[in-house]
């Protein structure tokens, strides 16, 4: 039976998603599972969820888990790379120091200083982590989950003879989301993408040899759909082809939103610092889960899309299946460097995992990649060298930094970086040929960066509506082109009042089922995590219901945020409708509305397509 170690399983949701997966396969319910991380805390709750998972399938594997990395490895098939090294507080500082000189980012996590910096520091552990299965199992198959994607499949390769794949959900979750736009199954629809993570774009659409882009074209001018990736749909005018990552990732790719100001980022609906209000949530999610496992609470299971349980199931059975993966290009597509890490086409069966041919690109998106190909290549030599005259090069040729800086204060900018995470880079020379800024750095604080982040979002968020009720979930069709719209039991009833008030004691019944009204709070941010109120399901609505009041009545403007799609109704009108696919951050739609003095009845209806789901609502306060 295989044995799989997944190091990094302190990433909890992540660990317990895949280990679900491989035993959703009836040939690995009795695999043995080795988890690993340094964080003993997280990795006790990590196991505990995945026992949990294991009960709920009717599974019976050996699950063992140790913060020994050789331990883990020992006589593993495969290897499941999950680490973020340095956690929430270096992420802070790639994202605080390059503030400080007017650098601002969304996720930074693949790309510009933020995943620079990122992969250095990833760097050593990685290289040892290979180290370690050359000797330990160097037969085994490395899947490798941590971002950022490609400068780490660089690390894995240049620095190893281990048998690796990098795996990302973009290509296949994107397609999706496709096809809901133009209203087709994605089983009936066949597709080529090519490229490099997160920037890889969708070749081929096509039905039946029907080429189905004009329908995407046709189908951005609905504004439902544009306002749901306004930033890639602009790149699509112009490269004629869509790109696999968000629209908040590929914000910071490129030199035309961010850096030109405040307008711009607006228009665009481009959410900067999105990255750290997520790790917010996944901070708040930890604590929820690691007392859900002290319970009794069953924990379902619904399969994911990763690709990392088929490849295993692939290997071993011999079953081919194609997917996408991240390995060096060689030739795969014939206008990129061969050294480049490539994302195309992967045939997997029991020989392992070979990439197809898929030829030359477009030039325009071979131009819209080879900034970050460039910079690919500028990490692996300065980590492999210990040459900071890579990491300013590396810098320097980041479009969204070099639309943004000066040349001298990239330099600064990186010196800075690199005194802030000190030991956990490798080590870097002093450069012979470009000096360094001069200046002398210390090293950061991370416990004074997290103070003042929180005490932003703590005032950033007084406004938020903290007290819920809610109602749900009814299941729903999949693939629904206007879920919101779709009458639940609770609206085929008088369910709103002339003034908009909510029967909340009343129950709802269905065929083989009664709903109540439950009492929930929001979190510090204003979440309404329905994930953990209401369960992980998907292809469904729920409601929340509260009431606001007023002194006097008054013009405002009422905040939200969602996960998936929201509608909203203020005193029995409906006065905003968003669907939508995306993860919540507070403030992503402002509406204007008025207050009636007294006592004002708010409800909402949130739509979940799939994985987590929630809501939050402010509204401004008075100016009196």
């Amino acid at each position: 039976m295989i044995k799989v170690a997944m190091i990094g399983a302190g990433s909890v949701v992540f660990s317990r998603n895949l280990t679900g997966d491989i035993l959703s396969f009836p040939e690995f319910r009795n695999a043995s599972f080795s988890y690993m991380d340094i964080d003993r805390d997280r990795l006790e709750v990590g196991a505990a969820l995945c026992r949990k998972i294991s009960k709920t399938i009717g599974a019976k594997p050996k699950i063992e888990y140790t913060t020994n990395r050789r331990k883990a490895l020992e006589g593993a098939d495969f290897v499941i790379n999950m680490v973020q090294i340095g956690g929430f507080n270096s992420t802070l500082v790639d994202f605080e120091i390059p503030r400080k000189y007017g650098l601002n980012f969304t996720i930074a996590d693949t790309t510009g200083p933020g995943g620079l910096f990122r992969a250095l520091r990833t760097y050593p552990m990685l290289s040892g982590l290979c180290r370690d299965m050359m000797e330990v199992c160097p037969r085994a198959t490395l899947l490798n989950y941590s971002n950022p994607m490609s400068m780490n499949m660089q690390t894995i390769y240049r620095t190893s003879n281990i048998h690796a794949v990098g795996l990302c959900h973009s290509v296949q979750g994107t397609f999706d989301q496709l096809m809901g736009y133009i209203g087709e199954k994605s089983e009936d629809v066949a597709f080529l993408c090519a490229g490099i993570n997160h920037m890889a774009f969708y070749l081929k659409l096509e039905k039946n040899g029907v080429d189905l882009y004009p329908r995407l074209f046709a189908a951005m001018k609905r504004p439902d759909v544009y306002t749901s990736n306004r930033v890639r749909f602009e790149l699509m005018k112009v490269l004629g082809h869509f790109v696999t990552e968000s629209s908040e990732h590929n914000a910071e790719y490129n030199p035309y939103f961010i850096p030109r100001g405040p307008e711009t980022v607006k228009k665009y609906d481009v959410p900067i610092d999105e990255y750290l209000r997520r790790c917010d949530g996944i901070v708040d999610e930890f604590a929820r889960l690691k007392a859900m496992v002290k319970t009794n609470t069953p924990m379902e299971h619904h399969r994911s899309h990763e690709y990392g349980s088929a490849i295993i199931h692939s290997m071993v059975t011999g079953q081919p299946r194609v997917v996408y993966g991240n390995m060096p290009n060689r030739g795969a597509i014939s206008n990129l460097p061969s050294t480049a890490i490539a994302e195309v086409p992967t045939l997997v069966d029991r020989s392992g995992l070979q990439f197809t041919t898929v030829g030359d690109l477009p030039p325009q998106l071979i131009a819209y990649m080879q900034p970050h190909v460039s910079q690919h290549e500028l990490f692996i030599r300065a980590a492999l060298e210990g040459k900071r005259e890579y990491v300013y090069q590396a810098a320097m040729f980041d479009p969204l930094t070099a639309a943004t800086l000066t040349l001298d204060k990239i330099v600064e900018l990186c010196d800075e970086m690199i005194a802030a995470h000190g030991n956990l880079l490798p080590k870097l020379d002093k450069p012979r040929l470009i000096p360094t800024s001069g200046r002398s750095f210390g090293a950061v604080n991370a416990r004074d960066l997290r103070r003042s982040w929180d005490a932003v979002h703590r005032r950033q968020h007084e406004t938020a509506i903290q007290n819920w009720n809610l109602l749900g979930p009814f299941k729903i069709p999949e693939k629904s082109l206007h879920p919101l719209r779709v009458k639940t039991p609770l609206e085929s009833k008088a369910w709103l009042g002339q003034d908009g008030k909510v029967a909340i004691k009343e129950s709802i019944r269905t065929t083989g089922a009664i709903f109540k009204w439950k009492k929930s709070q929001a979190d510090h941010r204003g979440f309404v995590n329905l994930s953990s109120e209401l369960g992980h399901v998907e292809s469904v609505i729920a409601y929340g219901y509260t009431t606001y009041s007023s002194v006097h009545p008054r013009d405002t403007q009422l905040r939200c945020g969602s996960d998936d799609g929201i509608a909203i109704w203020l005193n029995g009108k409906l006065i905003h409708e968003n669907n939508i696919n995306r993860g919540f951050s507070p403030d992503q739609d402002v509406v204007p509305i008025h207050l009636n003095a007294g006592e004002n009845h708010i409800v909402v209806k949130i739509h979940n397509n799939r994985g987590g789901w929630g809501f939050g609502i402010s509204i401004d306060k008075a100016n009196f």
